[in-house]
């Protein structure tokens, strides 16, 4: 039987990975996946070219915070991998309010729709950043939430608003934190493809701070084996 399963963000840089991975000859599972994309600066349809004419694949641009739209969405799926969101830490200095519109008030949506339809599993994909600066080692799932930036904010609240409609409403939430991904097709805005085209035009490459700051990376494709693996095999509520 076919999973029906909707992709939100799925033509950003990690979710066009994930439909990549869904799609692909190698994949465990029969789906048909719908990518639901606002195509913002940071969307494009170019990343799902590999898979464009695949049977399986619908194209829906559309925006999260859309409650009719995302209720008659939800109406025809499974299941929701929720990646669309705002993302980058330096626009949401500039401009918290799309933030919280879009992670906040758009996973809100998300989530109402999906109670309401009986959407099966909602795999919400949030960020390591809702943990804030560390002096050393790693966070742990139940370690507090200490965000350092609007960004990082908005997915905390996210996080919150998707645990609670399991806590409250039952509803089989999962919800991953990821580290900094790299790897291709991501928009040059981001650290790794910023500093390499600096370099390579013979430009300086910006720090933050004193430049002593420690970053944890994880190759794209890893995350969406990752994220997969939580929305086939993980425990409702869990981190």
């Amino acid at each position: 039987m076919t999973t029906k399963i909707l992709v939100t963000g799925g033509a950003g840089f990690i979710g066009s990975a994930y439909v990549r991975h869904l799609l692909s000859p190698r994949a465990p599972q029969a789906v048909a996946v719908t990518v639901l994309d606002k195509l913002t600066y940071a969307g494009s349809l170019a990343r799902l070219d590999a898979v464009r004419d695949h049977p399986g694949l619908t194209f829906v641009q559309g925006d999260v915070c859309d409650a009719s739209l995302a209720d008659t969405l939800a109406a025809h799926h499974d299941e929701i991998v929720h990646f669309a969101a705002e993302s980058h830490v330096d626009r949401s200095i500039a401009d918290s309010g799309a933030f919280t519109r879009t992670n906040v008030l758009g996973t809100q949506v998300l989530l109402d729709a999906a109670l309401r339809r009986g959407v099966r599993t909602f795999v919400h994909i949030s960020t390591d950043e809702v943990y804030g600066s560390l002096p050393y080692g790693a966070a742990r799932e139940s370690d507090p939430l200490l965000p350092t930036s609007p960004y990082a904010a908005s997915k905390a609240a996210s996080d919150l608003m998707a645990l609670a409609h399991h806590r409250t409403h039952g509803l089989d939430v999962r919800v991953t934190r990821c580290s900094n991904n790299f790897g291709p097709h991501q928009h040059p805005e981001k650290l790794i493809p910023r500093f390499l085209a600096g370099l390579l035009s013979g430009g300086t490459v910006p720090l933050y701070g004193d430049g002593q700051h420690v970053r944890d990376w994880l190759h794209v494709d890893d995350h969406v084996r990752a994220v997969e693996l939580v929305r086939m095999s993980g425990r409702p509520g869990e981190i």
